[in-house]
């Protein structure tokens, strides 16, 4: 049973303390309440404050943790299978449709390379979804199988290690960036019978992306 994780809502460590939680609701519920947001910051408010109720209390944030780790060691039920069209044939990324990402595709793209390279990070700066839509036909939402979603990570370039420069030319390798591109899959178990609005909410922080985590939206198409 997939269990959301208001660790990632919060963008806070399963570690952190009673006062980094409270710290961490304060600074996200002045960015996204409605009065400051509008009303499309009402969804991100109520998810911030649903995350804060639970983990501001010791006996419901023991019961989370408990429930986010039986999830982690369940095994899967049932065979599962790599879904057929159109998940197979194309692998689908955050990336894919620039176009519908809001404000803009250059706005998030500056924060998300932020988080690789470290300049112009904020102090306030928290943890943000990053929304992708996935359409599964009727019949691989009833059998199930494996989501694989690509994810853009970089890393210092290896030809200029980082500086940018091929001495006296900027380096061709990574276009004077420092960073080179590489792609990484993660794989999401679709358990067989899924329901359409299905939401996966899956942290990054093991491909080194801290200021963003990934939210899957499972949609199921009419036939």
């Amino acid at each position: 049973m997939f269990r959301r994780d208001y660790y990632v809502i919060l963008g806070v460590p399963r570690s952190e303390s009673p006062a980094g939680i409270h710290a961490a609701y304060r600074d996200l519920a002045k960015q996204h309440h409605p009065d400051i947001a509008g009303p499309s910051g009402a969804g991100r408010f109520r998810e911030i404050t649903e995350a804060y109720k639970i983990l501001s209390d010791p006996a419901q944030r023991r019961q989370h943790d408990y429930d986010l780790a039986e999830s982690e060691r369940a095994p899967s039920t049932g065979t599962l299978r790599r879904p057929a069209e159109p998940i197979g044939a194309h692998v689908p990324s955050f990336f894919d449709r620039p176009e519908s990402i809001l404000p803009s595709f250059d706005e998030l793209f500056d924060r998300y390379f932020r988080n690789f390279t470290g300049i112009g990070v904020h102090k306030a700066e928290r943890v943000e979804g990053l929304n992708l839509e996935v359409v599964l036909s009727a019949e691989e939402a009833s059998v199930g199988g494996v989501l694989p979603v690509t994810v853009p990570v970089f890393q210092e370039c290896p030809v200029c290690r980082g500086t940018g420069e091929n001495w006296p030319f900027p380096c061709l390798e990574c276009h004077g960036e420092g960073l080179v591109e590489r792609r990484e899959t993660i794989r999401i178990k679709i358990p067989p019978g899924i329901r359409h609005g299905t939401v996966f909410e899956l942290p990054l922080r093991g491909l080194g992306i801290h200021n963003f985590y990934l939210r899957v939206h499972v949609l199921i198409a009419s036939d």
